[in-house]
């Protein structure tokens, strides 16, 4: 379903974000490395301990240098 792949882009979009805001406000380098850790820690933040998928798809994006 296209909707759904535009939706899914816009949420990795929304998660890269996250995670670039997260960096500046804590005052840390931001690069490829720093942005997949911070993708991942925010992914992890839910709680319970299951990695929010979205979180993780931008991490692998970002990852892979897509």
């Amino acid at each position: 379903n296209m909707k759904n792949k535009d939706e899914q882009t816009g949420l990795v979009g929304l998660a890269i974000g996250a995670a670039v805001i997260g960096l500046v406000s804590s005052q840390k380098i931001i690069n490829r490395e720093s942005i997949v850790a911070e993708l991942v820690r925010l992914g992890r933040q839910k709680g319970d301990g299951v990695e929010d998928e979205v979180f993780l798809k931008a991490a692998e994006l970002v990852r892979k240098g897509v």
